[in-house]
């Protein structure tokens, strides 16, 4: 639980416990298979897990008989879409997971049971994991609402490159990072600390140029949409492990995902459902 949550408070108010009892039991845990825990960004098990691994696939049956609620993570983007209604059977992670790696060795180790997605250009091409669209959307330029281009009817590729854009990791999200770069963003360029033509009154965290979609713009008030096209697009994948697609959990996930999908394509015109 807390190698998934990353955190002993989390893990805690999901096993409805106190946090010195998620203590207590990862040490005895890791006493009994040898292992140490080292917190970082992500925790890390040290020592040969391999017996720690036949109990994970034991405790995954488990979930999947119905014993206990499945494990569903997802990207922060579409967090509120899965959590209002809870998925039902499954229990939502933190939802703010960096880079497709760690949640790929979470599915990949039985740790979580699904993951969705929100690049499709980067997804597993190792046949142990199935890949399942649900669903895709233009990809819009984003900004603060009090920057400087917020509201312009007729910007220029000029205007944009007047400001810094986002940069995406490219060692978290390669080809993502490829696409967005070769659309002429993720980058900052050398501006000047302050541009008193452009930026009068305008904090430099207003002036950055991000990525978003019609789903994170609709649940953020501190972004809004820049007239501009572009070629990037985007969309949601469910991940699972392949020994798992014809699991009756996933059959019903699958229903509850595509009910979702539907209601979001009545409301977001250029959603397009793939299920």
């Amino acid at each position: 639980m807390q190698l998934w949550l990353r955190s002993g408070v989390a893990a805690s108010l999901l096993c409805l416990c106190d946090e010195s009892s998620i203590t207590r039991r990862s040490r005895a845990a890791l006493k009994i298979f040898g292992l140490k825990l080292i917190k970082s960004i992500e925790f890390q098990l040290i020592g040969n897990i391999e017996l720690l691994n036949y109990q994970r696939d034991v405790h995954q049956k488990a979930r999947f008989l119905g014993y206990r609620p499945l494990r569903l993570e997802a990207t922060h983007y579409i967090k509120q879409y899965l959590s209002k209604p809870p998925v039902p059977g499954w229990h939502l992670g933190s939802c703010d997971h960096r880079g497709n790696e760690s949640l790929l060795l979470l599915l990949s180790e039985r740790i979580i049971d699904a993951y969705i997605i929100s690049n499709l250009e980067d997804l597993p091409t190792n046949p142990e994991f199935t890949v399942i669209p649900l669903w895709v959307w233009p990809g819009e330029l984003v900004v603060h609402p009090f920057h400087p281009l917020a509201g312009s009817r007729n910007i220029s590729r000029g205007d944009l490159d007047s400001f810094p854009s986002l940069i995406i990791p490219g060692n978290l999200y390669p080809k993502l990072s490829q696409l967005i770069y070769s659309n002429g963003f993720g980058y900052k360029r050398k501006l000047p600390r302050y541009d008193i033509g452009s930026w009068e009154e305008i904090t430099d965290d207003a002036l950055t140029i991000s990525y978003g979609s019609c789903l994170s713009i609709a649940v953020n008030s501190n972004l809004t949409r820049l007239n501009w096209q572009h070629d990037i697009t985007g969309g949601e994948a469910l991940i699972l492990m392949s020994d798992c697609l014809e699991q009756p959990a996933i059959a019903l996930l699958l229903d509850d995902l595509k009910g979702r999908a539907m209601r979001l394509q009545s409301l977001f015109l250029h959603l397009k459902v793939q299920l």
